[in-house]
């Protein structure tokens, strides 16, 4: 029974971080690989890791291993294909679309701009939809302190948004 309990705590952790990965830029392919990379190495070293560190490990293994990844190679940009922008085009929703990406654009190149802690607290509260429970334990934060650093967050990605006139 204890260990189908740590296998359905493993599952839903590891599924937060997968999506957290694909938020920051990972490819569904890579999250996949960096999330099996990282359960091989929590059987490696269950014995070794303490039960209340265990979220935040897996967290910091996964991110390591993002890293690695995205420092040995370049994105690949993808394009639109043809049929796609026929279809967007053909539909009418093409010119919500642009408008659509160039917002996204807009919002990751000021998460881009912000520091890395205040970036991790905006992508798991909006993208990801934590609570400020689950950010506290992911971080290893008290709750107070999370809500706290997310208003800082908020008040500088709105301060940076303002004056790249993206708000206009």
């Amino acid at each position: 029974m204890k260990d189908e309990r740590f296998e359905d705590f493993l599952i839903n952790k590891m599924t937060i971080i997968y999506k957290y990965l694909i938020k920051i830029g990972a490819s569904c392919e890579d999250a996949e690989d960096i999330v099996q990379d990282t359960i091989c190495k929590v059987i490696e070293y269950v014995d070794s890791i303490s039960i209340d560190d265990i979220y935040p490990w897996l967290f910091k293994v996964s991110l390591n291993r993002y890293y690695n990844l995205y420092n040995k190679k370049k994105k690949e940009k993808i394009g639109i294909d043809d049929r796609i922008l026929n279809s967007l085009y053909s539909d009418g929703l093409i010119e919500e679309h642009v408008l659509n990406e160039e917002l996204k654009s807009n919002v990751h190149k000021i998460l881009g701009l912000l520091k890395e802690s205040y970036r991790t607290l905006l992508i798991f509260k909006y993208f990801v939809g934590l609570s400020y429970k689950e950010i506290g334990e992911i971080l290893d934060l008290d709750e107070n302190k999370v809500k706290t650093y997310l208003y800082r967050a908020r008040n500088k990605f709105k301060e940076l948004w303002e004056v790249s006139n993206y708000g206009r």
